[in-house]
């Protein structure tokens, strides 16, 4: 299980800086369907690329090609296009605070999943991660106004469809490999985007882009479009989509500690405070997660 913590750790780190950088990026350099559209096509060639140094997987795509489909949507296009269309129209704390609503969807969608009643401290420990996680976040200046308000909606309904995609690939992650997930999920979501995407993408003006911004791209492109996926792929295929969701609690403080280190942040007692009893509820809600049952794995190597 260490692994499993430090690959979900490495995924909180990774997406950190998101939420800031994305809205630097985007309207000015790159639309939301141009960024999306580029995410998708990088992640796919990507896992295309690493999946040839793999045995290659057959795919029952009768009985599981549906769930890819579904998974390539919720997981994929919908849930990126959603929030970063979304984040061009708010502020980039909005954005953070809404995806607190990830973890807390995913616990409830997971409890039902595996039919099994939520144990007190967890739902303590997870209330208690969600409002600290909150009041840490609107202390950087969250801003809800008529103005923001259609942004907040589509990354609210983003942070809803990463959850049912967090728990529905559980399914897939039962049966094959995180590379082989990803390689077929982004597949699909490609597919789905190419309508909107592939026009955006072409008209971009690359030129433009200055050294920082391309920096910052790359970054994303690669950090957070694959590797995260990668790493939450095999987070899931060891644990539960609970375990995933939780440590989603973890991206405010780590976001904060990253500017304290570049010094564009201040500390304070009730920051101290609040990061503590976020550790704490991760922690104690983690330990009293759902735990999964075993399900022997049906992958066919060829």
């Amino acid at each position: 299980m260490i692994r499993v913590h430090a690959a979900l750790f490495s995924v909180s780190f990774l997406y950190a800086v998101l939420f800031s950088w994305a809205g630097q990026i985007m309207p000015n350099f790159l639309s939301p369907e141009a960024f999306v559209m580029l995410r998708l096509l990088t992640a796919t060639a990507l896992f295309y690329l690493v999946s040839f140094g793999f045995p290659r997987e057959r795919i029952d795509w009768k009985s599981h090609g549906l769930e890819f489909a579904i998974c390539g949507f919720f997981g994929t296009s919908a849930n990126m296009y959603l929030f970063f269309y979304g984040l061009s129209l708010t502020h980039p704390i909005n954005g953070a605070i809404l995806m607190l609503v990830t973890p807390l969807c995913v616990c409830i969608f997971d409890h039902i999943r595996l039919k099994e009643q939520a144990k007190p401290l967890f739902i303590l420990a997870t209330i208690s991660g969600t409002i600290c996680s909150a009041f840490l976040l609107i202390g950087k200046g969250a801003n809800f106004t008529s103005e923001t308000l259609v942004g907040d909606l589509l990354v609210g309904i983003n942070a809803l469809f990463y959850a049912i995609y967090l728990v529905r690939v559980k399914k897939l992650a039962h049966i094959y490999t995180p590379i082989t997930i990803n390689k077929i999920g982004f597949s699909f979501g490609t597919i789905y985007l190419l309508p909107i995407g592939a026009m955006a993408l072409i008209h971009t003006d690359f030129s433009a882009f200055t050294t920082n911004i391309t920096a910052k791209v790359a970054y994303i492109l690669f950090f957070t479009s694959f590797l995260v996926y990668l790493l939450n792929s095999y987070a899931l295929q060891k644990s539960g989509p609970s375990l995933s969701g939780l440590y989603i609690y973890l991206q405010p403080v780590l976001a904060s500690i990253i500017a304290l280190i570049l010094g564009t942040d201040s500390l304070s007692s009730h920051k101290i405070i609040l990061m503590i009893l976020i550790i704490l509820s991760v922690f104690v809600a983690t330990k009293y997660s759902p735990k999964e049952k075993e399900i022997a794995k049906t992958a066919i190597h060829l």
